[in-house]
């Protein structure tokens, strides 16, 4: 009998439990931002919302309709052959989506804290939605070429059986169009992104800094005295919030991108079937720490926005008290019942 590589074992155990926290968290989060009682702009919101909205669907095809599935039942027997193109697409939708939404996050505010004429027509609620609904669009419409690079591939089971599981497709580098897709993926969601939020953050940071420096100056404030300055106040708060978003994507997913940089440039190419082999371990890791990130932003957003975290602790006392609320206290009071003597 074939024993079982760890890095597979790990995957069967790792994604149901994410499913069961990662999914919760995220709808959470949903829920506590179009709320809308957190003091923050419209256009935060939304891109926010967004994000959240992104994480949620990239955990629910990973977790349950690619990897899961896949572990525990046999695809072909289930689902019909292009389940697999179309949660691979599902999935690419939502990285592209969660890629250029960040990006577009730190752009708007990076114009709301460095240009006031940028600031004044483009961010705005109307423009924070338009820009969501193009980003979701052009993720959707860029992704549609990976509905024909996977496909269920036959593989042999720990017990020797044979089983289907989704994966990209052998003959990948015969397809022109799709190895050429293939590579400038690695532009696509990597390069260009990493580069836009490495510049667009240092402006925003070195703005705020500078400005702090300069309006603590003209005020007069002594050093211990900074958070005295309310609009100083705002302004850490809104660099706290970016730098804390920013460092948990690239936190999470530039793994990601650099171990595939490396599959470009490793020869002979990896077998994606050798679950032994070093990349390969490391680019199924990658893929966890990305499904993480959609419980890791809740803490995120928890540390960094009060008005979030006092909704949380609302949220969660009510639910506690619905759980242990005693039965006899759902009950309404009896009756009075006046007994009359003769």
């Amino acid at each position: 009998m074939l024993e079982e590589p760890w890095i597979r074992t790990m995957q069967r155990l790792f994604y149901p439990i994410m499913s069961a926290f990662g999914m919760p968290a995220s709808i959470i989060t949903i829920a506590i931002l179009w709320k809308g009682n957190l003091e923050m702009s419209k256009s935060i919101i939304y891109y926010l919302v967004s994000l959240a909205v992104a994480n949620f669907l990239l955990i629910l095809v990973v977790t349950i309709f690619r990897d899961i599935f896949y572990f525990y039942v046999d695809v072909t027997l289930w689902w019909p052959q292009p389940s697999c193109s179309v949660s691979n697409w599902i999935y690419f939708t939502c990285v592209y989506a969660l890629i250029w939404l960040t990006v577009a996050f730190t752009f708007d505010r990076y114009a709301i804290v460095c240009s006031m004429k940028l600031k004044l027509w483009y961010c705005t609620a109307r423009t924070a939605r338009i820009v969501i609904i193009a980003i979701y669009v052009g993720a959707f419409v860029a992704a549609m070429p990976t509905y024909w690079m996977y496909v269920p591939v036959r593989t042999t089971q720990p017990d020797g059986s044979l089983f289907h599981i989704c994966s990209l497709h052998r003959n990948l580098s015969s397809i022109p169009f799709l190895s050429a897709y293939d590579h400038i993926q690695t532009t696509l969601w990597i390069i260009i992104p990493l580069v836009s939020l490495v510049l667009t953050n240092g402006l925003t940071v070195w703005h705020i800094t500078v400005t702090t420096r300069v309006r603590q100056g003209l005020k007069s404030v002594p050093s211990g005295k900074e958070s005295e300055d309310p609009e100083v106040a705002r302004r850490k708060k809104s660099m706290t919030l970016l730098l804390m978003i920013t460092i948990s994507f690239l936190g999470h997913w530039l793994p990601k991108m650099v171990i595939k940089v490396v599959e470009r440039f490793t020869y002979p190419p990896v077998n994606r079937y050798d679950f032994y082999h070093v990349v390969n371990v490391v680019r199924m890791l990658c893929n966890m720490l990305i499904v993480l990130s959609s419980f890791s932003n809740m803490c995120i957003y928890s540390l960094t926005i009060t008005r979030f975290r006092e909704e949380l602790f609302r949220g969660a006392k009510y639910v506690i008290r619905v759980i242990f609320r005693h039965p006899s206290s759902s009950l309404p009071p009896p009756k009075q019942v006046k007994i009359f003597s003769i």
